[in-house]
C-alpha cells in the first residue's frame, strides 16, 4: 500500500504547481483550470505529441491511460500526482515507473449516462436485430417481422458500482428485472437482487442479457468464461463495457459459433485500436463498437467539477481532501 503523501504541492525541484493536460480537448481543459483555480499552470499537450519543455516540470498530469504512457511518466521527473480522465485505473496502475509517492486519482462517478445508454443502445441493437434492418434498407426491402420487448426481460450485471446502478436505473424503467452479481454483497437499492460472484453460472442462466461492468483486476480477470455462457439460455445476449480481461473472448467466439448465445457486443480489447485484420470483426452476431463507453458530447462538463477540486487541493496541498483517490499497491 503507498503511504507516502506530499505535504504540499511544490515538488522536490522548486517547482510552483503546474499541471500537463494530455488530451484531444486538453486546450479547452486548460483554458477552464486556469480561469478557475488561480495559481495553477496548466500545460496542454496533444496525446502522442512530445512533451514540452514547459511540461516536464509538472508535478501534475491529467489524461487517459492511453496517453499516460510509461515513456511520458519518465519525462516528469517532479511529478507527484496523476489524475485520470476514466473511472478505470489500470493502465496507470500497472505502469512500471510510477513514483513511489505519487497520488493517483480518477474520474469515478462521470460514466454512468454515457455507458448505460451506450448499452441499452447494444441492448436494443441485439435483440431487434437492427444490423439486418438496416441490410434490408439498403437494399430497398421491405420485411417485416416481431419486435422483442426489453420489457419483462431480466438483466443480469456483473458489478454494482455506479455505472450498473446507472444501468439498472433505467432497464427499471423500462419494466425490466434487474440481477447483481458481485464480489462484495450488499442490498443494492437499484437492484431486485444482489448475489456473489459464485453464483454468477446460475445468474447467467437466468439472464437475457448478461453485462460486465466490473473493473479488471486479479479477481475478475476471465470471470465470464465457457462455463458461464454455457449456463446461458440461447436467446440470451452477452455485453462487455468494461475490461476486456474480464471476458474469456475465446469461449465467447466459440458460444457464438456453436449458437450457444444468440449474440453478443464488445466496447473493449485487449489490442485497441482493434487491428484491421483481427478474426473478431467476422465473427457472427457480435456487434464491435471501438471503446466508445465513457464518450459524450458532454465528458468534459461532467468530469471538470472533479478536475477543479483536486486542481484545487494540488495548488493548496490538501492531498487528503481529493475526491476519488486510488489506493495503490505496490
Amino acid at each position: 500500500m503507498n503511504s507516502n503523501t506530499p505535504t504540499t504541492a511544490r515538488s522536490t525541484t522548486g517547482v510552483s504547481p503546474r499541471m500537463l493536460i494530455v488530451n484531444a480537448d486538453a486546450d479547452h481543459y486548460a483554458a477552464e483550470l486556469s480561469q478557475r483555480i488561480p495559481g495553477l499552470d496548466v500545460v496542454a499537450l496533444m496525446p502522442g505529441k512530445p512533451v514540452p519543455e514547459a511540461g516536464r516540470d509538472a508535478n501534475g498530469v491529467v489524461g487517459f491511460a492511453s496517453a499516460l504512457t510509461a515513456d511520458l511518466i519518465a519525462q516528469l521527473p517532479s511529478l507527484r500526482w496523476i489524475q485520470a480522465l476514466s473511472s478505470g485505473v489500470d493502465g496507470i496502475v500497472s505502469l512500471p515507473n510510477l513514483p513511489s509517492d505519487v497520488v493517483l486519482t480518477s474520474a469515478h462517478g462521470v460514466h454512468g449516462p454515457a455507458v448505460s445508454e451506450l448499452t441499452m443502445m447494444l441492448m436494443l441493437a441485439l435483440s431487434r436485430d437492427f444490423g439486418s434492418l438496416l441490410d434490408n434498407q439498403r437494399r430497398h426491402v421491405w420485411k417485416r417481422r416481431t419486435q422483442p420487448l426489453l420489457y419483462g426481460k431480466t438483466l443480469v450485471v456483473l458489478g454494482t458500482g455506479l455505472i450498473a446502478c446507472a444501468l439498472a436505473t433505467r432497464c427499471r424503467a423500462l419494466g425490466m428485472r434487474t440481477i447483481a452479481v458481485t464480489a462484495a454483497v450488499r442490498p443494492v437499492a437499484e437492484f431486485d437482487k444482489v448475489v456473489a460472484r459464485n453464483e454468477l453460472p446460475a445468474m447467467a442462466a437466468q439472464a437475457d442479457f448478461l453485462v460486465a461492468l466490473t473493473p479488471l483486476d486479479e479477481s475478475s480477470r476471465g470471470l465470464v468464461n465457457r462455463r458461464v455462457f454455457d449456463a446461458m439460455k440461447p436467446s440470451a445476449y452477452f455485453i462487455n463495457v468494461a475490461r476486456a480481461g474480464v471476458c474469456d473472448v475465446d469461449a465467447l467466439v466459440s458460444a457464438l459459433n456453436k449458437d450457444t448465445i444468440a449474440g453478443a457486443a464488445l466496447d473493449v480489447f485487449t489490442t485497441e485500436p482493434l487491428p484491421a485484420d483481427d478474426p473478431l470483426w467476422d465473427v457472427p452476431r457480435l456487434i464491435i463498437t471501438p471503446h466508445l463507453g465513457g464518450e459524450s458530447d458532454r465528458y468534459a462538463d461532467q468530469v471538470l467539477p472533479i478536475l477543479e477540486a483536486n486542481g484545487r487541493c494540488f495548488v493548496e496541498g490538501r492531498w487528503d481532501e481529493m475526491m476519488n483517490r486510488v489506493t495503490l499497491r505496490r
